[in-house]
């Protein structure tokens, strides 16, 4: 595992994320552990990887399929140092990241539905899940969890119910899950350095032309409406509100 790690590590050598690199072939959640080493003071881009997660989940508490060495169960801590008002824009980024992770594979049309699936046709192929700590008003660090499945086959998926979810494999993608890890460091490294260096704007309208509100398949742009979820521009960021939900 070492060998694999140094592999990964030599690809993302000019990246700011992922160091350190922890890689654990099995564990509850990826957040969970990472929760942890946040809170003991763990450096910002730490990263996560695990094999399996025993009690991986998404929005709500709902689990996350997390079949051994089928997909990407990965975590990022960031510490922006911002108001906790500015959480949304870590949701945002984070998707987009993922979004444009999948696209360096000509996977497909990926879309993003609110806060945190990415879907193709309709179908879901990954998640992100954020989860801030505040302290006094101030984000103290963000845990950025993100499941994609990359070698699942229909008979792992059949689970989640018919055409619920797909893979890369079954995309047509002939790709790794160290292939997945690489480039997403490497686009959340471009999408976080855009947020900071003040193209917020750039992030969230990218975000909104792959945004899909309420399984309608409707794209919308920032202010628009989309049926009974009106959209509205808080602190700079959409956020979905009223009547409808996603989940």
């Amino acid at each position: 595992m070492s060998q694999r790690l140094r592999r990964i590590g030599a690809a993302l050598v000019n990246c700011r994320l992922g160091k350190p690199l922890l890689y654990f072939e099995e564990v509850s959640s990826t957040n969970d552990i990472l929760r942890e080493k946040a809170a003991a003071g763990a450096p910002e881009g730490c990263v996560i990887i695990a094999g399996a997660q025993t009690a991986g989940r998404g929005r709500r508490g709902k689990q996350w399929l997390s079949i051994p060495d089928k997909g990407v169960y990965l975590s990022l801590l960031l510490r922006p140092c911002w108001p906790a008002t500015e959480a949304p824009f870590i949701a945002f980024f984070a998707a987009l990241a993922a979004a444009r992770t999948l696209d360096r594979f000509n996977i497909g049309n990926v879309k993003l539905k609110w806060p945190n699936d990415l879907l193709i046709n309709g179908k879901k192929i990954g998640g992100v899940l954020i989860e801030p700590r505040i302290n006094r008003r101030e984000l103290e660090f963000v845990v950025v969890g993100v499941g994609i499945n990359v070698l699942h086959s229909p008979g792992d998926l059949k689970q989640l119910g018919d055409n619920a979810a797909t893979s890369c494999l079954l995309e047509g993608a002939d790709i790794t899950c160290d292939d997945v890890i690489i480039n997403l460091l490497a686009e959340f490294d471009i999408c976080y350095y855009m947020i900071q260096h003040g193209d917020k704007k750039a992030i969230i309208e990218e975000w909104a032309r792959r945004s899909i509100i309420n399984r309608s398949q409707k794209s919308v742009a920032p202010g628009q409406r989309s049926g009974r979820q009106p959209l509205s521009l808080r602190s700079g960021a959409m956020i979905p509100r009223g009547g409808g939900k996603s989940e």
